[in-house]
């Protein structure tokens, strides 16, 4: 098959290493059988493409479990192929598809024509390619979010891919392997789990929900489901949160939909949302310390000062707020603050990030003395933990730097023990967006969607 080269030292060829440095994250040969497995190849017939080859360990492995008649290049050609827009990729996953067939017992001229048919040189999204030919797509996409794309490639990015699939490499290559796989095919993909619940996938997913139904999932480990970890330190996992996942043409599953999708057992609890049950609000982020915030309040009116709690001052093996070491200035944007509050603010705001700049000066990045703080107990959720923690926050106190204030009629032992309720610990572990190092992202649009279960409230 001809190989469509890109042009060496052109802007696009710059692009393409970039987008390879980035993404280049290869699936150990384990995980590539046990992907094999769910789509039940060889034995389901017909050709297997990876749109995304890389250096040819997927298609390895397919080749292996195919064990293909020796020295016939176009009839294993026509039942495996691979793409792949970075040329030293391509070029080293056709040496390891040759190395193997040379390890089977093929002629190295066999071998080395087979890889050059099998592996071809291509943009899988920004050039044509053959549709309705392949059974099965099975790749590990790239993935990278749609503002790490270098600003020339992402120009052609924007003309190629449809609005709703832009949002991420990854999601481009998942619409166009639904678009090229024949009618009754298969996708088989190694993906991040923020594609199962981003809003950002909303769309796409719907899309794909329409003609493809989920006929098997798992989550895998990221410390052993790859090698060459991108440009991460080595022995460092990447920071992702891979599943593995086949979704398959007219068939019976689950399918795929707008709203955020739940692993078989992890539905929720029957019980109430949270966000039916209190109001839930962000705490302001105020700058940098020292700014908005002071540690002495002696030289400031104490009318314009109130207590602030950060969260170096919570207490992480038990869940307390420590006494209060800072307190930040309460200013609205209508009334001038005292002149002490003034000359403080103006030999500190040079020290203001851009972002956090207002065109009134005395008022903080984020105000909050319309709504903070309360007259009555409330729980502080913090936005980045290990689990859903609840902590009692007392009246008067300003909590600060995006952690979540949960308000509710009931008294706060009642609202702690509807978060601490195991079920909806369990659904926090089980769906909240994963961080590095085991953290969770806990936002205030997911907690809001918690269920607390019926046996919580006594009844």
């Amino acid at each position: 098959m001809q190989q469509t080269a890109l042009a060496f030292g052109s802007q696009r060829d710059d692009d393409v290493d970039a987008i390879h440095q980035a993404t280049a994250l290869y699936t150990v040969e384990a995980e590539c059988n046990a992907l094999l497995d769910d789509l039940t190849w060889p034995a389901s017939g017909g050709m297997l493409l990876d749109p995304g080859a890389g250096s040819g360990a997927m298609l390895v492995a397919a080749i292996k479990r195919l064990q293909p008649a020796r020295n016939d290049p176009q009839a294993l050609a026509e039942r495996v192929r691979g793409y792949e827009f970075h040329p030293g990729a391509a070029e080293a996953a056709r040496r390891n598809i040759a190395g193997y067939l040379i390890e089977a017992g093929w002629a190295g001229p066999a071998a080395t024509a087979a890889a050059a048919r099998i592996v071809e040189t291509r943009d899988f999204l920004l050039s044509p390619v053959p549709v309705g030919e392949a059974s099965a797509a099975f790749s590990n996409p790239p993935w990278l979010r749609y503002a790490g794309l270098p600003p020339a490639y992402r120009a052609d990015f924007e003309a190629a891919v449809p609005a709703h699939a832009r949002a991420d490499l990854m999601h481009a290559y998942m619409e166009r392997m639904a678009q090229v796989v024949r009618p009754g095919g298969q996708i088989g993909a190694i993906l991040s789990d923020r594609f199962l619940f981003n809003e950002g996938a909303a769309a796409l997913r719907a899309r794909l929900g329409a003609s493809f139904a989920v006929t098997a999932i798992r989550r895998l480990d990221a410390s052993s489901a790859f090698f060459r970890p991108k440009t991460r330190r080595k022995g460092t996992a990447p920071r992702v949160h891979p599943v593995a996942i086949v979704l398959s043409s007219g068939a019976n599953g689950r399918h795929l939909a707008a709203e955020p999708f739940r692993f078989e057992g992890d539905a929720p609890p029957p019980g109430v949302a949270l966000g039916d049950l209190a109001r839930i609000q962000i705490a302001p982020w105020i700058g940098p310390d020292g700014i908005f915030s002071v540690r002495n309040r002696a030289p400031f009116p104490g009318a314009n000062l109130v207590p602030i709690v950060e969260p170096e001052d919570i207490d992480p093996h038990h869940d307390r707020i420590g006494p209060v070491r800072r307190w930040a200035f309460v200013t609205h944007p209508e009334t001038e603050p005292p002149e002490s509050v003034l000359r403080h603010l103006e030999g500190q705001l040079e020290r203001m990030p851009p972002r956090g700049r207002r065109r009134v000066r005395w008022v903080p990045p984020e105000s909050f003395a319309h709504r903070l703080p309360l007259k009555e107990p409330a729980i502080l959720v913090p936005r980045i933990a290990k689990t859903l923690r609840a902590i009692p926050l007392p009246p008067g106190v300003v909590p600060t730097g995006h952690n979540l204030v949960v308000v509710s009629g009931e008294r706060p032992e009642v609202v702690s023990g509807w978060l601490r309720h195991p079920l909806v610990q369990a659904q926090a572990l089980q769906h909240a967006p994963r961080l590095e190092g085991g953290y969770l992202s806990l936002t205030a649009t997911f907690v809001r969607a918690l269920i607390v279960p019926h046996d919580a409230f006594g009844r």
